[in-house]
């Protein structure tokens, strides 16, 4: 039976889609964004954060689709009240696509909204088998520049540029939202390329999260953007 392996369930988010939700971060992704505040969904290995105090916490628990989707129809019906739902995030969710195509239909088939976070960063057929179930997409864009992406993201632009190509004509509801980095991608030009980008679709511009850094330490790593931003 394959399990997903989950490193948060965080309930009653309201920044994560329409309404009340549940959002799901998903251990592994196959990107390294310096700036990533949740370096504990990089790896998809099982980690130990150890905490100032001495705490010591495993990161990354495995479920069963099965029992995934039965905890997180516990509130269903809160959920079903304010319009909410189930979002999907990480790491990065499309790194275990195949847990997830086994986890949705068990929740559509209670009504269950579906929002998915995404870096796009995944085969266009896996990005597509995956999205085209999914009722709202958050697609990431980090850098327009291709050497840009590829410095401070560690990836191939083309892959998401592929799949950005594919939402497009999708017909799927979307928004881009773009991480706002100091001295990367955070100027007054490179917000309007990216609105030009985003075209008729709407875009978000999420302000640098000040304390992204704090969790590098306690998983024994130091923080890729000390030095370049405040």
């Amino acid at each position: 039976m394959r399990k997903g392996r989950i490193f948060e369930i965080r309930e009653f988010t309201l920044h994560d889609g329409p309404g009340v939700r549940t959002t799901v971060f998903f251990k592994g992704c196959p990107l390294r964004c310096a700036w990533c505040h949740n370096p504990e969904g990089q790896s998809s290995e099982l980690e130990t954060m150890v905490r100032t105090n001495g705490e010591k916490i495993v990161c990354g628990r495995d479920w069963t689709a099965r029992d995934l989707a039965d905890e997180l129809l516990r509130n269903a019906d809160i959920m079903a009240q304010s319009g909410g739902g189930v979002t999907f995030s990480g790491g990065e969710p499309l790194a275990q696509a195949q847990f997830l195509l086994e986890l949705i239909p068990l929740l559509k088939e209670r009504g269950v909204h579906l929002t998915i976070e995404t870096s796009g960063y995944a085969p266009l057929e896996t990005y597509r088998s995956v999205v085209s179930k999914i009722d709202f997409v958050y697609q990431d864009v980090k850098c327009l520049d291709p050497d840009a992406f590829r410095r401070w993201t560690g990836g191939e632009p083309d892959v998401v540029q592929a799949n950005i190509a594919w939402l497009r004509g999708s017909g799927v509801p979307f928004v881009f939202r773009v991480p706002c980095i100091p001295g990367v991608n955070d100027s007054a030009a490179d917000r309007e390329a990216f609105a030009a980008f985003a075209e008729d679709a709407k875009v978000e511009f999420l302000p640098y999260n000040t304390a992204a850094g704090a969790k590098y330490p306690l998983l024994g790593r130091a923080y890729p953007m000390d030095g370049i931003v405040p």
